[in-house]
């Protein structure tokens, strides 16, 4: 089990309710850490199909995609 550190958050009233409502008249620390565990699997999950989709890049795509992309942003200003 990894180490815990005691930390201090801001959290909507509403999210907190519901999390407080979940665990009756246990401490919401355990469903906070639960759901912040699910988020950090899910940016890991991701990452990893967006680096594999980046490694399949047609590189020259890529390369005129970006530049449609910049003379896009130099029209604008």
């Amino acid at each position: 089990m990894a180490a815990k550190e005691t930390s201090s958050v801001t959290v909507d009233h509403d999210l907190l309710d519901h999390a407080r409502q979940r665990v009756g008249t246990g401490s919401p620390s355990a469903y906070v850490n639960e759901a912040l565990t699910l988020e950090v699997r899910r940016e890991r999950r991701r990452r990893a199909l967006w680096n594999t989709k980046a490694a399949d890049a047609d590189p020259d795509r890529v390369a005129r995609m970006m530049a449609h992309v910049e003379s896009q942003g130099q029209r604008d200003r």
